[in-house]
C-alpha cells in the first residue's frame, strides 16, 4: 500500500508541539558612507586609499581598468565583512524552527507534498526522467517521515496523561479528547506494523501489512472527523466569549478592546486549524478506501496547503 507512506503525523496536527532587532547592516552602512562622501565612487576611493596594505599612490599608478577591479573587489570584501559581523536574527529563527521536532517534520512534510505537484508538472510537460527523479525524492521523504514516527506513542502517552490531569473546558471536549486519543493509540502501532513489514524488518505476512496500512489510515480518518466536531464546539465557546464581552454591564473600553483582540486571535487560530483539517480530510478518505481514484496531484495540493499552514504556526511559536 504505497499511498499510506504519506500518512501525516496526526499528533502534530492536533496542535501539540514536540517541542529582526538589527537587520540590513550592510545596506544601512553603505548608505551612510555614500551620504558622507557623495557617491559610490568616492566610497570606493576612500576605502581603497585607507587600506594599510594598499597605499593610495599604488592605486593611482595602476591602469584604469585594473584599479577599478581592485576597488570593486575591496568594496565587496568590506560589504561581506560587515554583513557577517552583524547579527542574523532570521538565520537564528530558521535554526530554531528546524531544530524543533515539529518544525523539522513540517519542513519535510512540505517537501513531500510539494514534490508531488512538481512530479505532475514535469509529467504534463513530457519530462518523464525528471518526473521520476522527483517522485523518488517524494517517496523517500514520505518513508523517512513514517520512520521518525516510530517513537510517536511516547509523546502520545504523555498527552493522554496531560488530558486527564487538566480536563477540557466542557464535558463534550473532554470526551472528544479521549476518543481522539484512543484513535491515535490505535493508529501508531498499525502504522509501525505496516512500515516494519513493508521494509521486511519484521516477518509479517503481506496480508497483515496491507490490513495494517489501511486500518492505520482509517483510524486517522476517524481522528480527522472527530476534529471537525471538536472545532465546532470550540467555535461555540469563542462566540460565547464574544457575546459575553459585548453584553457585560460594566467594562472599561480599553479592557474590552484587549479581550476582543484575544478573541480575534483565537478565531484566527481556529480558522487555521479548520483549513488544516479540511485539507487532511480528503487525504484520509483516499488512503482509507481501496482502489481510490483521488489524483496524486490533488494529494500534493491538499498536503502542501496543510504543511504551509502548520509550518506558519511553528514559525510563530519559535519566534
Amino acid at each position: 500500500m504505497a499511498d499510506s507512506n504519506t500518512a501525516d503525523n496526526s499528533l502534530e496536527a492536533s496542535g501539540i508541539l514536540v517541542d529582526e532587532a538589527q537587520t540590513g547592516a550592510v545596506g544601512s552602512s553603505s548608505g551612510s558612507d555614500a551620504g558622507t562622501d557623495g557617491s559610490a565612487e568616492a566610497v570606493q576611493q576612500r576605502d581603497v586609499a585607507s587600506s594599510p596594505s594598499l597605499p593610495a599612490a599604488s592605486v593611482k599608478s595602476l591602469p584604469t581598468g585594473s584599479a577599478r577591479r581592485l576597488r570593486n573587489s575591496h568594496v565587496v570584501a568590506l560589504a561581506l565583512k560587515r554583513m557577517l559581523k552583524g547579527p542574523a536574527p532570521t538565520l537564528d529563527h530558521i535554526i530554531r524552527f528546524l531544530s524543533s521536532g515539529s518544525g523539522h517534520d513540517k519542513f519535510w512534510m512540505l517537501t513531500q507534498y510539494f514534490t508531488k505537484v512538481v512530479v505532475w508538472l514535469f509529467a504534463k510537460r513530457g519530462q518523464k526522467s525528471a518526473s521520476e527523479r522527483v517522485r523518488t525524492l517524494s517517496n523517500l521523504v514520505a518513508d523517512y517521515r513514517i520512520m521518525i514516527r516510530l517513537t510517536g506513542l511516547v509523546p502520545m502517552a504523555q498527552y493522554v496523561r496531560y488530558a486527564e490531569q487538566f480536563p477540557a473546558k466542557t464535558r463534550l471536549l473532554q470526551w472528544l479528547d479521549r476518543i481522539m486519543n484512543l484513535t491515535l493509540v490505535c493508529y501508531y502501532p498499525l502504522e509501525h506494523i505496516y512500515w516494519l513489514g513493508a521494509h521486511q524488518i519484521l516477518p509479517f505476512s503481506e496480508n497483515l501489512i496491507d490490513i495494517a496500512g489501511y486500518w492505520s489510515c482509517r483510524f486517522w480518518a476517524v481522528w480527522v472527523a472527530m476534529q471537525f466536531v471538536r472545532l465546532g464546539e470550540e467555535y461555540r465557546l469563542i462566540q460565547g466569549k464574544r457575546r459575553e464581552i459585548y453584553t457585560r454591564d460594566k467594562i472599561d473600553a480599553a479592557q474590552m478592546q484587549v479581550e476582543l483582540d484575544a478573541v480575534s486571535a483565537e478565531t484566527k487560530s481556529w480558522k487555521t486549524q479548520l483549513l488544516i483539517n479540511a485539507c487532511y480530510f480528503p487525504l484520509t478518505l483516499h488512503w482509507s478506501i481501496r482502489g481510490s481514484t483521488f489524483p496524486d496531484v490533488a494529494v500534493g495540493v491538499c498536503g502542501t496547503v496543510a504543511a504551509v499552514a502548520q509550518a506558519c504556526n511553528v514559525w510563530k511559536a519559535t519566534a
